[in-house]
């Protein structure tokens, strides 16, 4: 009996330590991120050429490690698509590369559970009837996304920042994204982006995914704003009168919550009679630091 202890010992010895290294192994291999993030990025100082160095990006990562990409990226042409699905690496990396809507893009990052950070670029092509085709390529432009995350106590405005965010409308692969800055002590938001898509009611209009990009506005003491936008484009057929409307407040960590709607309304630009109304509907959105 005396003999035999010692082998039973170093039995269960060997079986805590293969537990023990079990354990290390699980530690060792995190679930991959996912959720929705989104963000962008915004060109600063903001002047003139802001919009060159503007982004939006929307992604959808699933518990399967796999993801989908939405976004627009500012060329001298127009806005360059980008949408398409692939798949994390071990360490949240990804690299996609594709095509979409006469836009040739590559998008690189990497994800995890808080957001990710990466670089982009893009090429777009316009081809019209009477002119030759034109390509334009975007500057590389370094983006930001982050998840959402519930408001806390309202409060001011942070002094200066960029937050990113999403808002409840869906998009190709993923939520569609807004991106702000905040300045003049919390007392501006020197810009705000956000991607959009209108249903219309009579289908008379072909509708895409569109941007609007928001001159600077007043936040109140309070950390709250409201900000209406009319405006008007002329086109060879209609005129487009859009209305936008956005509703925020901040909170004490800096993030920010709050709805908006974008409505346009089209009318025939010889007779002035109505072609068609298309509106988002009221959407929430968020964006933090």
């Amino acid at each position: 009996m005396i003999g035999r202890q010692p082998r039973r010992a170093i039995a269960i010895g060997f079986v805590a330590a293969l537990a023990g290294a079990a354990g290390v192994a699980v530690a060792q291999s995190p679930a991959p991120p996912s959720g929705d993030f989104g963000g962008g990025a915004i060109g600063l100082p903001v002047d003139e050429d802001t919009v060159a160095k503007d982004m939006l990006l929307s992604i959808r990562a699933l518990a399967s490690g796999r993801i989908g990409v939405d976004g627009q990226l500012y060329t001298a042409c127009g806005q360059a698509t980008i949408r398409g699905r692939t798949r994390l690496a071990s360490d949240g990396s990804f690299t996609l590369r594709g095509e979409a809507a006469r836009s040739t893009f590559t998008v690189r990052g990497r994800l995890t559970p808080e957001g990710g950070t990466g670089t982009a670029r893009a090429t777009f092509r316009v081809r019209t009837r009477r002119r030759a085709s034109r390509t334009c390529r975007s500057r590389t432009v370094t983006w930001t996304v982050r998840r959402p995350e519930a408001l806390a106590a309202p409060a001011p405005a942070p002094a200066e920042a960029t937050l990113f965010g999403l808002t409840s409308q869906n998009g190709a692969n993923a939520r569609r994204p807004i991106v702000l800055h905040v300045t003049k002590g919390g007392r501006a938001i020197e810009r705000l982006v956000l991607g959009f898509r209108a249903r219309c009611e009579r289908r008379r209009v072909v509708v895409s995914d569109d941007i609007n990009y928001s001159p600077e506005f007043d936040v109140a003491a309070d950390g709250s704003f409201r900000v209406v936008e009319r405006f008007k484009l002329t086109y060879s057929d209609v005129i487009q009168r859009s209305t936008i409307v956005v509703r925020g407040q901040f909170d004490e960590a800096g993030a920010v919550a709050g709805r908006l709607s974008v409505t346009q309304r089209y009318t025939n630009r010889r007779n002035g009679r109505r072609v068609d109304l298309c509106r988002t509907g009221t959407q929430s959105w968020s964006a933090r630091p």
